[in-house]
């Protein structure tokens, strides 16, 4: 059985998708006119903690993340990262 068949090399390093997901969860809190304090409020999750990840300092896991956004109606998926 072929199980690297559906392996595919990704063009991007974790540092760069990383620098990505944080831009992207920024624009979303701002998209949402959240201030990191409301973004808080309404995910349960510390604005500390919130203004870390947007720092990069720490890294989500993934409960957070559904916590942070389950409340705005979003949740996060599995998704084919493009190429350069």
């Amino acid at each position: 059985m072929d199980y690297d068949k559906n392996y595919i090399e990704c063009s991007f390093t974790a540092s760069e998708l990383n620098e990505v997901f944080i831009k992207d969860f920024i624009q979303f809190r701002k998209e949402n006119n959240l201030t990191q304090e409301l973004f808080s409020k309404y995910s349960n999750v510390s604005r500390t903690k919130i203004a870390r990840i947007e720092a990069g300092l720490t890294s989500p896991s993934i409960v957070s993340l559904l916590k942070i956004l389950g409340p705005l109606g979003y949740t996060i998926k599995i998704e084919k990262v493009k190429k350069h």
